[in-house]
């Protein structure tokens, strides 16, 4: 019985030796490396810069190019029932948080872990004066953010920032929601107008301050999803059945039902859009994020009646804090305002 030695030589066993010393240290740090690219959080603007190619994609597979549901083809007829949302506001007890709670708990379904992240929040914008108005505090505390965020953000119901709700867009942070909306000031009999539907957030406030909201959206799919979600909240929800809404390019407003008392604009221009200043009613207010893309500030602008014919009055909300939305855009996808912004 024989036996075969083999000679290695010393420089194949220390390149041996140095490729298993490299291949474990590369084991031990790829976990890391491909965990920490998961866990990045994405820019504001690598979220509405999301490609339109992509998106397009999305689209046609969720709809299918031959559905009437692609394409930018219709719009709502306005809700003809008129819950009295600015009613149920008024009768909400506040007081404490706990008499509040208990309020809830027997008037509505909501969860009471969001009861207490939502109290929370309005104490602090109401400490910050993002929420002046009581009317305001009691609309943003009726209103549950945890049905407007959407599944993927799912635990960040609450966090004071905006989270992506797909299409390139988002839901604005609920302290530049609580200012716009405590700056327009809404009284029971104004009718207001909002520009950009998104995840239907800030209608669901409104819903609290008039009987009398209407918003448009001009992304088709953002506006079906939307739309579904307005209609399987009614039934838990009444008030949000008297919102009325419609798919198209929000620049020309919604002309059939103007003037308008109020008119909120949640996406960002450099302009303020003749045909919205021309439906906003003499003595009426607008509040919109304006200036270039990526930099713009909360502006309040009143219309009103002089002699010589009508004035506008602006100011900046936040006193030269700047704010991020994004584009104003045309049915085409072309920002309206001059200078271009990032791609949805």
């Amino acid at each position: 019985m024989s036996f075969f030695r083999t000679t290695v030589s010393a420089g194949i066993v220390a390149i041996l030796f140095v490729g298993l010393f490299l291949g474990f240290i590369f084991g031990l740090a790829l976990p890391a490396i491909v965990s920490s690219k998961s866990e990045r959080v994405m820019s504001y603007e690598e979220v509405a810069a999301q490609s339109a190619v992509q998106e397009a994609a999305k689209i046609a597979v969720t709809f299918g190019v031959n559905s009437p549901e692609y394409g930018l083809a219709y719009e709502t007829l306005p809700g003809v029932e008129k819950y009295d949302g600015p009613g149920i506001a008024r009768s909400m007890p506040l007081g404490t948080k706990e008499v509040w709670m208990s309020w809830m708990k027997n008037n509505r379904s909501d969860s009471p872990v969001f009861l207490d992240q939502r109290w929370d929040l309005a104490m602090k914008f109401v400490d910050t004066k993002e929420l002046k108005h009581e009317a305001d505090v009691r609309a943003f505390l009726l209103a549950p953010r945890e049905h407007f965020v959407r599944d993927f953000n799912r635990g960040k119901e609450y966090m004071d920032t905006w989270l992506s709700i797909g299409y390139g867009a988002t839901i604005t942070d609920p302290d530049v929601v609580a200012m716009m909306t405590t700056t327009l000031d809404i009284q029971p009999t104004d009718r207001v107008l909002e520009i950009g539907t998104g995840s239907g957030y800030q209608s669901a406030i409104l819903a609290y301050l008039s009987q009398e909201v209407y918003t448009i959206e001009i992304i088709k799919p953002l506006f079906i999803e939307t739309d579904k979600l307005y209609r399987d909240l009614e039934k838990s929800y009444p008030a949000y059945g008297s919102i009325n809404r419609k798919l198209g390019d929000g620049y020309y407003g919604w002309e059939k039902y103007a003037p308008f008392d109020k008119i909120i604009v949640t996406c960002a221009i450099d302009h303020i859009p003749p045909p919205l200043l021309k439906q906003l009613k003499e003595g009426g207010t607008m509040v919109l994020p304006l200036g270039p893309p990526g930099r713009q500030y909360i502006m309040e602008v009143k219309k009103t009646a002089t002699a010589d014919g009508v004035t506008l009055s602006r100011r900046d909300v936040y006193n030269g804090l700047h704010v991020k939305f994004i584009p104003f855009r045309d049915e085409a996808g072309t920002s309206y305002s001059s200078a271009p912004g990032p791609e949805i």
